[in-house]
């Protein structure tokens, strides 16, 4: 890292913080965190002569967002899923064909191809952290998004599907990027893979991401299969005892609220994919009346965090409901997503000791310029909340360097980022429009994972590994960069013998 010292003059910053200071402050930054906050410019310059400044005049200044659930192949795939809803994807073959297409087919290049396109995208858009849900091919998808987040430079976690990529993430040096574990699908869920899971992430102090509850049938599958709901399941067995992130859960039975409300654990929605995907809309009025936390993501599509606050905001309009206040509706993108995350003392505001991750909003332009004249922030910020788009994004920072600057990518070619995307999507359009083909039976919606296979017939290239993830090919290595030797996982134990349920409230 760079020892230089930067200092960022002449903007109008809101750091995001508890005590929600803004105006036109001073930021001063070295070896990528923030030391010094202020209004004093010429006073703070003085202490920094040999300062690079940054003149920040006609921009307004915000904490880096962060993208709490973010699914990178969407990028491209929300084109050939345009219109219908998420119920219908498994039943349409031209979806079908380029999942499988994806999860038996795809290469090394052509999965860091659409992570690389949605990660600069998220970038552009002034995401600097994201959490990466994953999919469970284990050939190539893990490998991919984590070379894709090291070439965008943006921190954040990617989720583990299976023991495959458990066991390369295990391998990995620490650096900006984590690792989670993620619960399988509704339909595959049982208390085996359940505790599984809780125990293992336990034991590696890796947070557990839960993706469930997304629409009334998948909630309606738990309280079938264990006479439960989601989050009553999720508290018995103590799974938001330890670090989670809540995803999507949209249906409560009573007395759920108060659980995850005692939780302290906020709820991750993403309001731009509800109404994309045609999904049940959450329960607002009555999260906002137990004081639940919640923080945004994309899901699914391109990561635009303003966007996504506007349509979170004509939701409760369509509810009849209130939303927060300029304040609160910009923690959703960013103090309340580092704390879903556990990331909250690193990111998520503007504050002294904080990594330097900040977005710049270009209001030069005179169809916005003049709200800068209002000496009332919050004013401010409620009109750039409601008003200001993606577009308007021209720098971002991440650790106090430049990765966008004046609205183009510094560390990749924009001409080049368009030309990949228009072959990938090429490529799987090819496969959505053969016909007469005989197709394998459609994708899990949530996973987009294959129908769990018959265990007791498992082949001879395969091999059972980590209790409660799948059965995994181990036909290929993960290419994974920065590899080290480590010890492998400790060899899973087959369930007793004496197990005769799965669901329910039996013991495992």
């Amino acid at each position: 890292m760079n020892d230089s010292i930067k200092i960022i003059e002449n903007g109008f910053v809101f750091t995001g913080d508890n005590q929600n200071r803004a105006g036109r402050l001073t930021i001063i930054m070295k070896n990528g965190r923030i030391i010094e906050i202020g209004r004093r410019a010429e006073a703070l310059k003085a202490l920094y002569s040999n300062a690079e400044v940054i003149d920040a005049a006609g921009k307004v200044i915000l904490p880096g967002f962060v993208d709490a659930h973010h699914t990178g192949e969407s990028f491209i795939l929300r084109y050939l899923t345009s219109g219908q809803p998420m119920s219908r994807w498994n039943k349409n073959p031209t979806i079908s064909r380029v999942y499988d297409y994806l999860h038996t087919q795809a290469s090394f290049k052509e999965f860091l191809t659409l992570y690389r396109l949605s990660y600069y995208a998220a970038l552009k858009s002034g995401v600097t952290t994201l959490a990466e849900y994953g999919i469970d091919t284990p050939e190539h998808s893990f490998a991919a998004s984590l070379e894709a987040l090291h070439q965008t430079n943006l921190k954040g976690f990617i989720g583990l599907h299976n023991g495959d990529q458990i066991e390369a993430a295990r391998k990995l040096q620490k650096s900006s990027i984590h690792f989670a574990f993620v619960i399988t699908d509704e339909e595959n869920l049982t208390l085996y893979n359940l505790q599984s899971t809780i125990r293992f992430a336990r034991e590696l102090k890796w947070p557990i991401i839960l993706h469930l509850g997304q629409t009334r049938h998948a909630f309606d599958i738990v309280k079938k299969n264990f006479n439960k709901s989601i989050a009553q399941l999720i508290a018995d067995y103590r799974a938001i005892d330890s670090a989670v992130h809540l995803l999507h859960l949209s249906c409560f039975d009573e007395g759920d609220f108060k659980i995850i409300a005692k939780s302290h654990i906020p709820l991750v929605y993403s309001p731009s994919a509800i109404f994309q995907k045609g999904t049940d809309i959450p329960p607002f009025g009555q999260l906002a009346k137990h004081k639940i936390t919640m923080a945004l993501g994309t899901d699914w599509g391109m990561a635009q965090p303003l966007e996504n606050i506007q349509s979170y905001c004509s939701m409760f309009k369509t509810l009849g409901l209130l939303y927060e206040r300029a304040y609160g509706r910009l923690a959703l993108h960013s103090k309340n997503g580092a704390i879903a995350l556990g990331l909250d003392k690193e990111i998520g505001t503007i504050e002294i000791g904080k990594k330097a991750d900040i977005v710049f909003l270009n209001l030069s332009e005179f169809r916005m310029n003049f709200i800068l004249a209002d000496d009332n922030a919050e004013r401010v910020l409620d009109v750039v909340l409601q008003e200001a788009s993606s577009q308007q994004v021209s720098d971002v920072m991440i650790n106090g360097e430049f990765y966008v600057r004046e609205g183009h990518i510094l560390t990749y070619s924009e001409e080049d980022l368009a030309r990949e995307g228009q072959e990938i999507f090429k490529r799987l359009l090819s496969f959505r429009d053969r016909e007469n083909e005989t197709l394998p039976p459609p994708a899990t919606i949530l996973q987009f994972s294959e129908n769990q296979k018959d265990k007791s017939k498992t082949s001879e290239d395969e091999m059972i590994v980590e209790e409660g993830f799948k059965i995994v090919r181990k036909e290929q290595t993960l290419s994974t960069p920065q590899i080290k030797d480590a010890t492998p996982l400790e060899a899973a134990k087959e369930p007793p013998k004496n197990i005769k349920k799965i669901f329910g409230d039996d013991d495992v």
